[in-house]
Protein backbone atom coordinates (compact mmCIF):
# COMPACT_ATOMS: atom_id res chain seq x y z
CA UNK A 1 0.00 0.00 0.00
CA UNK A 2 1.54 2.91 -1.29
CA UNK A 3 0.22 6.51 -0.42
CA UNK A 4 0.34 10.28 -0.94
CA UNK A 5 1.32 11.64 2.97
CA UNK A 6 -1.97 12.93 3.53
CA UNK A 7 -3.96 9.99 2.97
CA UNK A 8 -1.12 7.55 4.62
CA UNK A 9 -1.71 9.83 8.33
CA UNK A 10 -5.75 9.49 7.73
CA UNK A 11 -5.83 5.71 6.92
CA UNK A 12 -3.31 4.83 10.13
CA UNK A 13 -5.06 7.23 12.15
CA UNK A 14 -8.48 5.47 11.31
CA UNK A 15 -6.87 1.54 11.73
CA UNK A 16 -5.61 2.55 15.12
CA UNK A 17 -8.71 3.81 16.00
CA UNK A 18 -10.35 0.80 15.37
CA UNK A 19 -8.16 -1.38 16.94
CA UNK A 20 -8.30 0.62 20.26
CA UNK A 21 -11.86 0.77 19.54
CA UNK A 22 -13.94 -1.88 17.56
CA UNK A 23 -16.71 0.29 17.64
CA UNK A 24 -16.76 3.70 16.64
CA UNK A 25 -19.86 5.91 16.74
CA UNK A 26 -20.27 9.34 15.54
CA UNK A 27 -20.28 12.04 17.77
CA UNK A 28 -18.01 14.25 19.94
CA UNK A 29 -15.81 11.87 20.64
CA UNK A 30 -15.30 9.28 17.67
CA UNK A 31 -17.07 11.87 14.82
CA UNK A 32 -13.43 12.34 12.62
CA UNK A 33 -12.47 9.29 13.19
CA UNK A 34 -16.18 7.76 11.56
CA UNK A 35 -15.37 10.29 8.61
CA UNK A 36 -12.09 9.11 7.90
CA UNK A 37 -13.79 5.12 8.35
CA UNK A 38 -15.78 6.21 5.23
CA UNK A 39 -13.52 8.25 3.17
CA UNK A 40 -11.00 4.97 3.42
CA UNK A 41 -13.16 2.43 3.94
CA UNK A 42 -12.57 0.31 0.55
CA UNK A 43 -8.45 0.53 2.03
CA UNK A 44 -9.68 -0.31 5.35
CA UNK A 45 -11.45 -3.30 4.19
CA UNK A 46 -9.06 -5.11 2.62
CA UNK A 47 -6.29 -4.16 4.52
CA UNK A 48 -8.22 -6.14 7.59
CA UNK A 49 -9.48 -8.86 5.90
CA UNK A 50 -6.55 -9.34 3.93
CA UNK A 51 -3.85 -9.08 7.15
CA UNK A 52 -6.07 -10.06 9.92
CA UNK A 53 -9.19 -11.51 9.01
CA UNK A 54 -11.00 -9.11 10.58
CA UNK A 55 -14.19 -7.42 8.57
CA UNK A 56 -15.03 -3.93 9.15
CA UNK A 57 -18.92 -3.35 8.99
CA UNK A 58 -20.11 0.45 8.23
CA UNK A 59 -23.42 1.32 9.46
CA UNK A 60 -24.51 5.48 8.84
CA UNK A 61 -23.37 6.43 12.54
CA UNK A 62 -21.77 2.78 13.93
CA UNK A 63 -18.28 1.34 12.52
CA UNK A 64 -17.61 -2.40 14.15
CA UNK A 65 -14.72 -3.89 13.99
CA UNK A 66 -14.94 -7.73 14.06
CA UNK A 67 -11.94 -8.26 16.17
CA UNK A 68 -11.87 -12.17 17.00
CA UNK A 69 -8.52 -12.31 18.85
CA UNK A 70 -6.02 -14.81 18.47
CA UNK A 71 -6.71 -17.78 21.72
CA UNK A 72 -3.89 -16.82 24.15
CA UNK A 73 -1.44 -19.68 24.98
CA UNK A 74 -2.48 -20.23 28.78
CA UNK A 75 -1.35 -17.23 30.03
CA UNK A 76 -3.57 -15.27 31.79
CA UNK A 77 -4.89 -12.28 29.54
CA UNK A 78 -6.71 -8.78 30.53
CA UNK A 79 -9.68 -9.64 29.39
CA UNK A 80 -13.31 -9.54 32.03
CA UNK A 81 -13.66 -12.15 34.11
CA UNK A 82 -15.86 -14.76 33.05
CA UNK A 83 -18.81 -14.45 34.99
CA UNK A 84 -18.99 -10.86 33.56
CA UNK A 85 -18.80 -11.93 29.91
CA UNK A 86 -22.03 -14.26 30.28
CA UNK A 87 -23.73 -11.47 31.75
CA UNK A 88 -22.61 -9.20 29.22
CA UNK A 89 -24.49 -11.71 26.17
CA UNK A 90 -27.41 -12.06 28.31
CA UNK A 91 -27.78 -8.66 28.41
CA UNK A 92 -26.78 -8.07 24.63
CA UNK A 93 -29.73 -11.12 23.91
CA UNK A 94 -32.35 -8.44 26.06
CA UNK A 95 -31.96 -5.37 24.16
CA UNK A 96 -33.47 -6.76 21.48
CA UNK A 97 -37.39 -6.46 22.43
CA UNK A 98 -36.53 -3.68 24.76
CA UNK A 99 -37.91 0.09 24.96
CA UNK A 100 -35.74 2.73 23.95
CA UNK A 101 -34.93 3.37 27.38
CA UNK A 102 -34.07 0.60 30.42
CA UNK A 103 -33.10 0.71 34.38
CA UNK A 104 -30.78 -1.74 36.08
CA UNK A 105 -33.84 -3.47 37.90
CA UNK A 106 -35.57 -3.77 34.91
CA UNK A 107 -32.18 -5.59 33.29
CA UNK A 108 -31.96 -7.69 35.98
CA UNK A 109 -34.93 -9.08 35.64
CA UNK A 110 -34.44 -9.73 32.11
CA UNK A 111 -31.07 -11.43 32.97
CA UNK A 112 -32.47 -13.84 35.57
CA UNK A 113 -35.43 -14.83 33.33
CA UNK A 114 -33.05 -15.61 30.09
CA UNK A 115 -30.31 -17.20 32.32
CA UNK A 116 -32.66 -19.24 34.01
CA UNK A 117 -33.84 -20.57 30.37
CA UNK A 118 -30.00 -21.27 29.23
CA UNK A 119 -27.46 -23.63 30.19
CA UNK A 120 -25.70 -20.96 32.52
CA UNK A 121 -26.00 -20.29 36.04
CA UNK A 122 -28.95 -18.74 37.36
CA UNK A 123 -28.60 -15.06 37.79
CA UNK A 124 -28.94 -14.44 41.97
CA UNK A 125 -30.03 -10.48 41.86
CA UNK A 126 -29.80 -10.42 45.84
CA UNK A 127 -26.12 -11.40 45.66
CA UNK A 128 -23.63 -8.40 45.86
CA UNK A 129 -20.90 -9.75 44.19
CA UNK A 130 -23.58 -10.96 41.28
CA UNK A 131 -24.87 -7.55 40.97
CA UNK A 132 -21.10 -5.82 40.60
CA UNK A 133 -20.63 -8.88 38.12
CA UNK A 134 -23.84 -7.44 36.36
CA UNK A 135 -22.82 -3.56 36.52
CA UNK A 136 -19.73 -4.31 35.29
CA UNK A 137 -21.48 -6.38 31.67
CA UNK A 138 -23.28 -3.05 32.09
CA UNK A 139 -20.52 -0.57 32.25
CA UNK A 140 -18.99 -2.81 29.07
CA UNK A 141 -22.23 -2.40 26.61
CA UNK A 142 -22.02 1.76 27.91
CA UNK A 143 -18.28 1.63 26.59
CA UNK A 144 -19.00 -0.32 23.71
CA UNK A 145 -22.48 2.38 22.67
CA UNK A 146 -25.20 -0.35 23.32
CA UNK A 147 -26.16 1.72 26.09
CA UNK A 148 -25.61 5.52 26.71
CA UNK A 149 -25.67 6.88 30.31
CA UNK A 150 -28.90 9.52 30.75
CA UNK A 151 -27.39 11.56 33.93
CA UNK A 152 -23.89 12.39 33.91
CA UNK A 153 -20.67 9.80 34.38
CA UNK A 154 -20.50 10.55 38.11
CA UNK A 155 -24.11 10.18 39.19
CA UNK A 156 -25.13 7.02 37.21
CA UNK A 157 -21.67 5.71 38.88
CA UNK A 158 -23.15 6.71 42.31
CA UNK A 159 -26.13 4.79 41.35
CA UNK A 160 -24.94 1.48 40.36
CA UNK A 161 -23.23 1.83 43.59
CA UNK A 162 -25.68 2.02 45.75
CA UNK A 163 -27.84 -0.63 43.49
CA UNK A 164 -24.69 -2.90 44.11
CA UNK A 165 -24.57 -2.47 47.72
CA UNK A 166 -28.64 -1.54 48.24
CA UNK A 167 -31.58 -0.46 45.78
CA UNK A 168 -29.92 2.26 43.94
CA UNK A 169 -31.19 2.34 40.57
CA UNK A 170 -29.57 3.71 36.95
CA UNK A 171 -31.38 4.83 33.59
CA UNK A 172 -29.74 4.00 30.08
CA UNK A 173 -31.06 5.02 26.78
CA UNK A 174 -30.91 2.18 24.38
CA UNK A 175 -29.33 1.92 20.94
CA UNK A 176 -30.13 -1.61 19.22
CA UNK A 177 -28.66 -0.40 16.24
CA UNK A 178 -25.33 -0.44 18.11
CA UNK A 179 -26.22 -3.82 20.08
CA UNK A 180 -27.15 -5.47 16.84
CA UNK A 181 -23.78 -5.13 15.86
CA UNK A 182 -21.88 -6.01 18.64
CA UNK A 183 -22.20 -10.20 18.24
CA UNK A 184 -18.97 -11.30 16.15
CA UNK A 185 -18.63 -15.13 15.67
CA UNK A 186 -16.92 -17.18 12.73
CA UNK A 187 -18.95 -19.85 14.00
CA UNK A 188 -22.55 -19.28 14.97
CA UNK A 189 -23.24 -20.66 18.40
CA UNK A 190 -26.00 -23.01 17.31
CA UNK A 191 -22.98 -24.99 15.92
CA UNK A 192 -19.67 -24.26 18.06
CA UNK A 193 -20.40 -26.97 20.77
CA UNK A 194 -17.64 -25.43 23.60
CA UNK A 195 -16.83 -22.01 23.44
CA UNK A 196 -13.76 -21.56 21.84
CA UNK A 197 -15.00 -23.07 18.58
CA UNK A 198 -17.21 -19.81 18.44
CA UNK A 199 -13.59 -18.01 17.41
CA UNK A 200 -12.39 -20.81 14.95
CA UNK A 201 -11.90 -19.47 11.56
CA UNK A 202 -11.77 -21.91 8.65
CA UNK A 203 -9.09 -21.76 5.61
CA UNK A 204 -8.96 -23.61 2.84
CA UNK A 205 -6.53 -26.53 2.45
CA UNK A 206 -4.65 -24.74 -0.28
CA UNK A 207 -0.98 -23.27 0.25
CA UNK A 208 -2.96 -19.88 -0.48
CA UNK A 209 -5.82 -20.68 2.23
CA UNK A 210 -2.44 -22.01 4.78
CA UNK A 211 -0.80 -18.96 3.88
CA UNK A 212 -3.49 -17.01 4.99
CA UNK A 213 -4.15 -18.90 7.92
CA UNK A 214 -0.30 -17.83 9.09
CA UNK A 215 -0.40 -14.18 8.35
CA UNK A 216 -3.75 -13.97 10.25
CA UNK A 217 -2.66 -15.65 13.26
CA UNK A 218 0.14 -13.52 13.73
CA UNK A 219 -0.77 -9.98 12.72
CA UNK A 220 -3.32 -10.65 15.27
CA UNK A 221 -0.78 -11.74 18.36
CA UNK A 222 1.23 -8.39 17.05
CA UNK A 223 -1.80 -6.30 17.61
CA UNK A 224 -3.25 -8.15 20.93
CA UNK A 225 -0.24 -9.10 22.82
CA UNK A 226 3.03 -7.04 24.36
CA UNK A 227 5.35 -9.54 23.30
CA UNK A 228 5.29 -12.45 20.92
CA UNK A 229 7.50 -15.34 21.60
CA UNK A 230 8.81 -17.74 19.03
CA UNK A 231 8.64 -20.24 21.17
CA UNK A 232 4.54 -19.53 21.35
CA UNK A 233 4.38 -20.12 18.04
CA UNK A 234 4.33 -23.63 15.57
CA UNK A 235 7.30 -23.77 13.73
CA UNK A 236 5.54 -23.54 10.04
CA UNK A 237 4.54 -19.93 11.74
CA UNK A 238 8.19 -19.31 13.02
CA UNK A 239 9.18 -20.39 9.68
CA UNK A 240 6.83 -17.79 7.90
CA UNK A 241 7.07 -14.89 10.14
CA UNK A 242 11.63 -14.96 8.73
CA UNK A 243 10.26 -15.05 5.36
CA UNK A 244 7.56 -12.54 5.30
CA UNK A 245 9.33 -10.30 7.86
CA UNK A 246 9.95 -7.20 5.44
CA UNK A 247 6.24 -7.01 4.63
CA UNK A 248 5.19 -7.51 8.37
CA UNK A 249 7.33 -4.63 9.23
CA UNK A 250 6.31 -2.49 6.58
CA UNK A 251 2.34 -2.91 7.00
CA UNK A 252 3.08 -2.51 11.00
CA UNK A 253 4.94 0.92 9.93
CA UNK A 254 3.06 2.71 6.91
CA UNK A 255 -0.71 1.57 7.97
CA UNK A 256 -0.13 1.07 11.64
CA UNK A 257 2.14 3.83 12.18
CA UNK A 258 4.17 1.89 14.88
CA UNK A 259 7.65 0.14 14.93
CA UNK A 260 8.46 -3.40 15.07
CA UNK A 261 11.17 -5.07 17.28
CA UNK A 262 12.67 -8.14 15.97
CA UNK A 263 14.80 -9.78 18.62
CA UNK A 264 16.05 -13.55 18.82
CA UNK A 265 13.51 -14.90 21.36
CA UNK A 266 10.36 -12.66 19.69
CA UNK A 267 8.57 -10.02 17.80
CA UNK A 268 6.82 -6.38 19.64
CA UNK A 269 4.94 -4.12 18.27
CA UNK A 270 6.29 -0.85 19.96
CA UNK A 271 3.75 2.01 20.35
CA UNK A 272 1.99 4.36 23.18
CA UNK A 273 -1.56 3.21 22.51
CA UNK A 274 -1.75 0.14 20.50
CA UNK A 275 -2.11 -2.60 23.42
CA UNK A 276 -5.24 -4.14 25.57
CA UNK A 277 -3.25 -3.98 27.97
CA UNK A 278 -4.84 -1.22 31.08
CA UNK A 279 -2.31 -0.22 34.05
CA UNK A 280 -3.97 0.06 37.47
CA UNK A 281 -5.53 3.36 38.95
CA UNK A 282 -2.81 3.33 41.50
CA UNK A 283 0.24 4.90 40.53
CA UNK A 284 1.97 2.63 43.06
CA UNK A 285 1.02 -0.88 41.48
CA UNK A 286 3.11 -0.23 38.20
CA UNK A 287 5.89 1.61 39.73
CA UNK A 288 6.18 -1.42 42.10
CA UNK A 289 5.78 -3.86 39.38
CA UNK A 290 8.61 -1.98 37.25
CA UNK A 291 10.98 -1.93 40.92
CA UNK A 292 10.22 -5.82 40.68
CA UNK A 293 10.81 -6.42 37.25
CA UNK A 294 14.58 -4.81 37.28
CA UNK A 295 15.15 -6.77 40.63
CA UNK A 296 14.44 -9.95 39.24
CA UNK A 297 16.32 -9.19 36.15
CA UNK A 298 19.40 -8.84 38.05
CA UNK A 299 19.10 -12.56 38.82
CA UNK A 300 21.65 -15.42 37.51
CA UNK A 301 19.70 -16.46 34.26
CA UNK A 302 17.46 -13.97 33.91
CA UNK A 303 16.09 -13.38 30.48
CA UNK A 304 17.15 -17.01 29.29
CA UNK A 305 14.27 -19.16 30.90
CA UNK A 306 15.26 -19.08 34.37
CA UNK A 307 13.15 -20.52 36.89
CA UNK A 308 12.66 -18.47 40.56
CA UNK A 309 11.18 -20.30 43.56
CA UNK A 310 9.65 -18.60 46.89
CA UNK A 311 13.12 -17.69 48.55
CA UNK A 312 14.55 -15.53 45.20
CA UNK A 313 10.87 -14.43 45.13
CA UNK A 314 10.24 -13.23 48.34
CA UNK A 315 13.66 -12.01 48.47
CA UNK A 316 13.12 -9.62 45.80
CA UNK A 317 9.64 -8.21 46.62
CA UNK A 318 10.90 -7.71 50.36
CA UNK A 319 13.64 -5.22 48.69
CA UNK A 320 10.71 -3.63 47.04
CA UNK A 321 8.72 -2.96 50.03
CA UNK A 322 11.28 -1.24 51.46
CA UNK A 323 11.81 1.07 49.16
CA UNK A 324 8.82 1.99 48.64
CA UNK A 325 7.86 1.93 52.68
CA UNK A 326 11.50 4.77 52.63
CA UNK A 327 9.30 6.64 50.47
CA UNK A 328 6.05 6.56 51.86
CA UNK A 329 3.92 4.64 49.82
CA UNK A 330 1.12 3.13 51.91
CA UNK A 331 -1.09 1.82 49.29
CA UNK A 332 0.88 -1.60 48.87
CA UNK A 333 1.02 -3.04 52.23
CA UNK A 334 4.58 -5.15 51.91
CA UNK A 335 6.06 -8.15 50.65
CA UNK A 336 2.98 -10.17 49.96
CA UNK A 337 1.52 -7.23 48.32
CA UNK A 338 4.12 -6.00 46.10
CA UNK A 339 4.42 -10.30 45.07
CA UNK A 340 1.10 -10.67 44.33
CA UNK A 341 0.44 -6.94 42.23
CA UNK A 342 3.55 -7.40 40.28
CA UNK A 343 3.31 -10.67 39.43
CA UNK A 344 0.14 -10.23 38.05
CA UNK A 345 1.06 -7.34 35.96
CA UNK A 346 4.40 -8.56 34.61
CA UNK A 347 2.69 -11.72 33.71
CA UNK A 348 0.29 -9.66 31.67
CA UNK A 349 3.07 -7.99 30.23
CA UNK A 350 4.70 -11.30 28.87
CA UNK A 351 7.82 -10.64 31.13
CA UNK A 352 7.11 -13.50 33.39
CA UNK A 353 4.95 -17.14 33.20
CA UNK A 354 3.99 -19.41 36.53
CA UNK A 355 6.29 -22.22 36.15
CA UNK A 356 4.54 -23.98 38.97
CA UNK A 357 3.29 -23.36 42.43
CA UNK A 358 5.96 -20.74 43.93
CA UNK A 359 7.44 -20.52 40.87
CA UNK A 360 8.10 -17.79 38.19
CA UNK A 361 9.75 -18.23 34.63
CA UNK A 362 11.56 -15.05 34.03
CA UNK A 363 11.11 -14.40 29.64
CA UNK A 364 13.71 -13.08 27.55
CA UNK A 365 11.86 -9.60 27.54
CA UNK A 366 12.62 -8.78 31.31
CA UNK A 367 16.37 -8.33 30.31
CA UNK A 368 15.34 -5.04 29.18
CA UNK A 369 15.06 -4.30 32.98
CA UNK A 370 18.94 -4.79 34.10
CA UNK A 371 20.44 -2.02 35.68
CA UNK A 372 16.92 0.30 35.99
CA UNK A 373 18.33 3.65 36.88
CA UNK A 374 16.87 5.34 40.06
CA UNK A 375 14.77 8.22 39.40
CA UNK A 376 16.80 11.07 40.23
CA UNK A 377 19.38 9.98 37.55
CA UNK A 378 19.22 10.73 33.92
CA UNK A 379 16.57 8.35 32.24
CA UNK A 380 17.89 6.69 28.44
CA UNK A 381 15.33 7.18 25.66
CA UNK A 382 12.86 5.00 26.29
CA UNK A 383 12.52 1.18 25.34
CA UNK A 384 10.31 -1.17 23.76
CA UNK A 385 8.81 -3.17 26.71
CA UNK A 386 9.20 -0.56 29.09
CA UNK A 387 6.42 1.24 31.32
CA UNK A 388 5.54 4.50 31.02
CA UNK A 389 5.43 5.40 34.78
CA UNK A 390 5.37 8.55 36.89
CA UNK A 391 8.03 9.98 39.12
CA UNK A 392 7.45 8.12 42.43
CA UNK A 393 8.14 11.56 44.04
CA UNK A 394 5.06 12.48 42.28
CA UNK A 395 3.00 9.84 44.29
CA UNK A 396 0.37 10.63 46.52
CA UNK A 397 -1.91 8.80 49.11
CA UNK A 398 -5.58 8.66 49.36
CA UNK A 399 -5.97 11.49 52.21
CA UNK A 400 -2.46 13.55 50.78
CA UNK A 401 -2.42 17.22 51.38
CA UNK A 402 -0.38 17.70 48.58
CA UNK A 403 -1.20 17.32 44.80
Amino acid sequence: MIFEEARRAEVSEAARALLRFPVLKAGRRHGRVVDLVHEHYEVLREWFDHYLGWHVVLDRDVVRLAKVPQPPNGYESDAPEARCCVLYCLLLASLEDIGEQTVITDLSHRVVTLSASADVRTFDPASPTEKQHLVNAIRLLVEHGALITVQDDATTRAQEKDYVHGNGNAIYDVDRRTAALLPCSPTPPSRAGIPRELTRQLHPETAEGASRRRRHTLMRRLVDEPVVYFADLSEDETEYFRAQRPMFVRQVTEVLDARLEVRAEGIALVDDELSDIKFPADPAEPYAALLFASALAGLPGAGSGAIVGDDGLNAAAEMVAEELRARGVKSIAGRADVLSKSTRLLTKLRLVEEAGPGQLRLLPALGRYRNVLPPEAPQPDPLPFDLALPDLDDITEPGDDHR
